[in-house]
């Protein structure tokens, strides 16, 4: 089984592992070194010529939970279980392009530094080899435990990666024939990435919710890069969790748990903060593993810069009144809506292919546009406002001839799952919902009221806005784009630049 594993090991992630940093004592708490356990620099690597930057782990490998003996037999062609693991992988194709598939590949990468960036975010602080020698000793020696745990079922099952069957595309395509060498059931970088969670979540427990949907996220990614099927990923986890509870059996874990637990409580009283842009990555998770079958999407004009500084100045005076608004950000974009649809998440790239054919004869660079007045759409005592567009003949014509070229991909209606939406805000509007779902024909032809979104604010004031003189002002489009609709029907994100629009 070792050896197996070395062998596939060598071929694929390990293989990319830089050799790790020495370990740095100076500066440690007489605290964290008076547990007993691990002496810091004396634990050998595990195998060195592959660069992995492991160490040796806890457990002798008869030690180690049998994953032949703990999870079933992974599922048979044309069975239940193979046709939700053929589902679920179909349902990770439209995530392609996304911000979580960039999260994805970047979680293929198993060497320390890199698994403790994927967790900084979670645990809310910095971490790393220089500053944490007995959290690095810890996790080090237990992801070789955790790793070697999955490999009896692998050796043995031979399961072929999903990639392997359903010939789609993977993320980090350089590793692709390594990646076929390596059984594909349990899948080990979900093990290591839940065992990893679940020491971190024992060592920050107060963090424990955040960790371990990092963690579970982690495995996630396996499915969204097509390296894994969905049953390899819940299996994977399971013998994560196995072995992280075998390892609570060894004495000299239970005493590098407790100087890691001490050395972390010492570093985050320093409040440093997390090397990831945790923004940016919580908006990456949201949008999870798998798409909904319908995704609310909006093919729109990207505005110039012209616009964008009008955008913002309201945008900025919006919020002064009613800081719960949302900023203009990544997942608020200025734009002119041409069509909003509820359309089939499968049919994503048709969509795409049949948009970029109507904007190549669009001619957009010529286009002449011009913003005439303020606007707001009631919702509760508060509004969406925004600043209209004088609407051409131009603009209807884009608009009709789009909507002729999607209409065989739409859906006649969906539900909050086709938008994006955050864990704490994860219900849509129903007359959100309502509108995208009438906007052909209640907001199409002569009723298109082309307009840029530029926040929120109380009723009451957005009547006293839209009354204010209003000087117009010219402007052009800068490029066109698909995008996936939000909260407050905003382009929450971007799911296709169209070039031929530019």
């Amino acid at each position: 089984m070792k050896l197996a594993f070395l062998r596939v090991a060598s071929a694929i992630t390990m293989a990319a592992i830089v050799a790790t940093i020495p370990f740095v004592s100076s500066g440690i708490s007489k605290e964290a070194s008076s547990y007993g356990g691990t002496e810091l620099g004396t634990v050998p690597e595990f195998h060195p010529e592959l660069g992995m930057g492991w160490l040796r782990g806890y457990l002798d490998p008869k030690a180690l939970p049998n994953s032949l003996v703990l999870i079933p037999r992974p599922p048979e062609p044309s069975s239940a279980a193979q046709r939700q693991d053929d589902d679920i992988a179909q349902r990770t194709f439209a995530l392609r392009g996304t911000p979580r598939f960039t999260l994805a590949e970047g979680d293929f990468d198993l060497k320390f530094s890199s698994l403790m960036s994927d967790f900084s975010c979670a645990s809310n602080t910095q971490i790393a080899e220089e500053n944490a020698p007995y959290l690095s000793t810890l996790l080090r020696r237990s992801v070789s435990d955790i790793g070697l745990s999955t490999y009896t079922a692998k050796n043995y099952y031979h399961r072929k990666r999903p990639f392997q069957q359903n010939h789609e595309p993977i993320g980090l395509p350089t590793y692709q024939a390594d990646l076929e060498k390596d059984p594909s059931y349990p899948s080990g970088h979900t093990a290591i990435g839940w065992g990893v969670a679940l020491i971190l979540s024992e060592i920050m427990p107060d963090r424990a919710d955040e960790l371990l949907a990092r963690g579970r996220a982690f495995g996630e990614s396996r499915m969204v890069v097509n390296h894994h099927w969905y049953s390899d990923v819940v299996w994977g986890r399971f013998m994560g969790a196995a072995t992280v509870a075998r390892l609570h059996a060894d004495p000299v874990f239970r005493a590098d748990m407790e100087a890691a637990r001490a050395e972390v409580a010492s570093i985050r009283t320093k409040g440093l903060a997390p090397t990831h842009d945790c923004k940016a990555e919580s908006s990456a998770l949201a949008l999870g593993f798998q798409a909904s079958e319908t995704t609310a999407i909006d093919i729109l004009l990207e505005p110039d810069a012209v616009m964008l500084q009008h955008a913002k100045a309201n945008n900025a005076r919006l919020l002064s009144v009613f800081p719960k608004g949302f900023p203009l950000d990544v997942t608020h974009t200025p734009h002119i809506t041409l069509i909003q649809r509820f359309v089939r998440t499968s049919d994503l790239d048709k969509v795409y292919a049949a948009t970029n054919s109507v904007l190549a004869k669009s001619n957009l660079s010529e286009m002449k546009l011009e913003a005439i007045k303020y606007y707001y759409i009631p919702s509760g005592d508060t509004g969406v406002a925004g600043i209209v567009i004088k609407q051409t003949p131009a603009l209807i014509k884009l608009q009709a001839d789009l909507i002729e070229a999607v209409t065989p991909f739409t859906m006649d209606n969906g539900d909050s799952s086709a938008f994006f939406t955050t864990p704490d805000d994860p219900l849509i509007d129903p007359l959100l919902i309502e509108y995208v779902a009438g906007f052909v024909p209640k907001a199409s032809g002569e009723r298109f009221n082309p307009h840029v979104s530029t926040g929120a604010a109380p009723q009451q004031y957005l009547d006293q806005m839209v009354a204010e003189p209003f000087e117009s002002f010219a402007f052009s489009p800068a490029g066109a784009a698909v995008y996936q609709l939000g909260q407050f029907g905003t382009a929450a994100v971007k799911l296709k630049q169209i070039d031929s629009a530019k």
